[in-house]
């Protein structure tokens, strides 16, 4: 029983103890939580003296722009600082091809020298430049003989007309390869070239150059080229231009390659026809051109675009008891082996209009009235406007056995229009006989001819003069007696009357 008691009295001083403790503590915390008010530190009363600040940075750091070396104050410290302004000594050290531009402090120039001395005050940044130089390397062409050439080069693999210059980084290497025009020879190898310079590329000729422009019809070229007989064909489409090389002395010989008017097919319905040359700026109406080779030679083509087809057109000619007659207008390309160039059509009231082309030194177009074979005399009025004062003139003949003979319309050069009437009586025909045609003007032949033409045309207005030319009926298989009309640009309005007929 006090045994009991005694524990049961330990126990409860053992939990009085323990809330004892926790009391304590919860209030040593409190305790510590509150805010202090230390004491004044022995002479802190105003007027105290405040502990000294300390002193600002001036920082100066260093750049590098392209290749180079720097050094400052002779060594490779690129970050710098002091309390104090201080100096700098400034070293650029440029790498091999590299050249020194200058230094810039905080973006500005501040010099160009490759050694400078900086005062540093302030945060400042400081940069070098460097940079790769350019050179120039003129490329100049020597002709010999002197004379205008396209002389040219490679230049790394560039091709370049001469004069030229080329620029190029510093420490590179520029590789020259002369490029000799045709008919020219260089007298250079390849060079090699690292910095500024004027080199001079040596050409000499050795070769007449032929230059064909406008092959719209292919061309053949033959004749004994560089020693030897030779021929071929070229041109024509995707090829218009063309030049050949040929030993000085050679006999060219340049001809239109299309069928046997000179023509190709243009498309279904026209064809392209050769229509003369120009050689060095003079125009040869001839088919064939031939020359000697002694210096270069620009050979163009003259074409036209025609239709493939001309039908025969009629026209309605006057007879003595005032009515009409249809005769036929027959193009001449279906006798003479030459393109036709023009247009023609029937108006109305005897009429009968021709339009050429623009064109110079060659017959465009020629037309076979086929007359009524019973006629003695007609009138034939051509009203004739003229364009190009160059283009060869139109002419009214009548097909004889041998030759065709007649009158050329007025006007004869000047671009104008000009009436032109004149008579024929068809005892010209039996007057010329078998004359047969000469080239030469004074021949004996022509002055038969003539004195025919002063007897038996009479011009009632004034002509172009008389046309005597080698065509005949042989030419044409037509009987004698038919109208041969020809010419080249403006526009003939022709009207024919039957003023006496036989039976």
């Amino acid at each position: 029983m006090n045994a009991w008691r005694v524990k049961k009295g330990v126990a409860r001083w053992q939990a009085l103890l323990a809330l004892a403790v926790v009391a304590l503590a919860a209030a040593f915390a409190a305790w510590l939580a509150l805010p202090r008010v230390l004491p004044p530190s022995p002479g802190a009363g105003e007027g105290a003296a405040k502990p000294p600040a300390k002193p600002a940075q001036i920082l100066a750091s260093i750049e590098v722009e392209g290749h180079g070396l720097v050094l400052a104050n002779g060594t490779s410290q690129l970050l710098w600082n002091s309390t104090k302004p201080f100096t700098l000594l400034l070293e650029a050290k440029p790498e091999r091809c590299w050249s020194f531009k200058g230094w810039l402090v905080n973006g500005s120039l501040y010099s160009v020298e490759l050694n400078a001395t900086l005062t540093v005050k302030g945060n400042t940044t400081v940069k070098a430049v460097f940079e790769l130089p350019v050179y120039t390397v003129s490329i100049v062409p020597v002709l010999l003989p002197a004379q205008a050439a396209n002389a040219s080069a490679r230049v790394n693999g560039t091709l370049y007309l001469l004069p030229a210059e080329v620029s190029a980084l510093a420490c590179s290497l520029l590789e020259i390869e002369p490029v000799a025009p045709r008919g020219w020879k260089a007298l250079n190898g390849t060079l090699l070239v690292n910095g500024s310079a004027e080199v001079k590329l040596v050409f000499e000729k050795v070769a007449a150059v032929i230059k064909m422009r406008n092959l719209v019809v292919p061309a053949r070229v033959s004749g004994l080229i560089n020693g030897t007989s030779t021929g071929t064909t070229v041109g024509g489409a995707g090829q218009p231009e063309v030049e050949l090389a040929v030993a000085f002395g050679s006999q060219v010989f340049i001809e239109p390659a299309g069928d046997r008017k000179g023509c190709i097919l243009y498309n279904d319905t026209h064809l392209a026809c050769f229509d003369g040359w120009i050689v060095n700026g003079t125009r040869y109406g001839g088919t064939q051109l031939g020359f000697t080779a002694r210096g270069d030679t620009l050979v163009e083509m003259q074409a036209a675009i025609t239709k493939k087809q001309h039908p025969v057109a009629y026209t309605e000619v006057l007879l003595p008891n005032g009515s009409y007659v249809k005769v036929p207008v027959i193009p001449g390309e279906q006798y003479l082996i030459i393109p036709f160039y023009g247009e023609y059509e029937y108006v109305g009231n005897g009429w009968f209009k021709i339009k050429g082309v623009e064109k110079s030194g060659r017959t465009a177009y020629s037309f076979i009235i086929l007359l009524p074979e019973s006629w003695k005399r007609i009138r034939v009025t051509a009203n004739y406007t003229r364009f190009d004062e160059h283009a060869a003139t139109p002419s009214v003949e009548v097909i004889c056995k041998h030759l065709t003979a007649g009158v050329d319309l007025a006007p004869v050069y000047l671009p104008r229009t000009e009436v032109n009437v004149f008579e024929i009586d068809r005892s010209f025909v039996d007057c010329v006989g078998d004359t047969r045609f000469n080239p030469i003007p004074s021949a004996p032949e022509n002055e038969i001819v003539l004195k025919c033409m002063n007897k038996h045309f009479k011009s009632l207005t004034s002509l172009g003069g008389p046309s005597i030319r080698g065509t005949s009926v042989r030419t044409f298989n037509v009987p004698v007696g038919s109208l041969l009309i020809t010419g080249e640009d403006g526009i003939i309005y022709l009207k024919i009357e039957i003023l006496e007929a036989r039976g």
